[in-house]
């Protein structure tokens, strides 16, 4: 009887264990997500969005992650709220217009791709991420946005939150595990600089206010995923490839001539 309630007991703490740690892994995919809609263009549907669930959401969960960003999440709730739709789109017309703005660019591959080659590789990788989760991206929308890296540690957030309710500890941990490795890779490497020149440029307003939250979000999880991505201090400068040096990758597997095909006449 005694080595039963023992047993009992011990699965009942281990339920809760699980029970909390997946409420801490919603929570945080409610903070992502909340952060993925506030830094994307704010049509009606995205605002309706925001101040009918993914506000509420993060407000009622961020208390489980870290005393600091219930404020912020609160701040940037009445940012929101404040302001009106055109008021809102005026805004972030200004820090991210149209064409890519070099003061604070929305992409990854603006702050880590020194050349096409590596834009091309770093694009490729995130479209690996993607594909291994089943994820396809909407038409024209870039894969190292910011929104779209976040709406991605949304996924793996949820699913770890869903695999500790219901499939176990195994599943949770490969979720974490390309936590981690998302965060070294990518969104670790270069959101603390887009954080930086989005307070920057924004100047208070619900994009000031995003920036905040994203910077102390951030922190919060780099440490809670023991990630140690190699930041970047500043926006690269492009390389142009040197005509003189480039080889084709392919050339060695090139036959001189393609059938159909011939030089130009000299």
């Amino acid at each position: 009887m005694a080595a039963r309630q023992r047993t009992a007991k011990h699965t009942a703490r281990r339920k809760e264990r699980r029970e909390l740690a997946a409420q801490r892994a919603f929570a945080r995919g409610a903070m992502y997500r909340l952060l993925s809609q506030a830094l994307v263009y704010p049509t009606v549907e995205a605002v309706r969005a925001l101040r009918e669930t993914d506000l509420p959401s993060a407000l009622a969960l961020a208390p489980v992650l870290d005393d600091e960003l219930p404020v912020l999440v609160e701040q940037l709730a009445q940012r929101f709220e404040s302001k009106r739709l055109l008021t809102l789109q005026k805004a972030h017309r200004r820090v991210f217009p149209h064409v890519e703005s070099g003061d604070c660019p929305s992409h990854e591959t603006a702050y880590t791709g020194q050349n096409i080659f590596q834009e091309t590789q770093d694009l490729s990788d995130l479209a690996g991420f993607f594909r291994a989760f089943g994820l396809e991206l909407a038409e024209r929308e870039r894969p190292d946005h910011i929104s779209v890296e976040l709406e991605f540690m949304y996924v793996l957030t949820y699913k770890e939150g869903y695999a500790l309710l219901h499939h176990g500890g195994e599943n949770a941990r490969l979720c974490r595990i390309v936590q981690r490795k998302f965060m070294d890779d990518h969104l670790g490497r270069w959101t603390p600089r887009f954080a930086e020149l989005l307070s920057r440029n924004a100047k208070g307003g619900h994009l000031g206010a995003a920036a905040a939250l994203v910077r102390a979000f951030l922190d919060h999880e780099l440490a809670l995923l023991r990630a140690r991505p190699e930041a970047v201090s500043a926006r690269p400068v492009r390389e142009a490839p040197d005509p003189d040096e480039f080889v084709c990758p392919l050339a060695q597997d090139c036959p001189a001539s393609e059938p159909g095909i011939q030089d130009a006449p000299s």
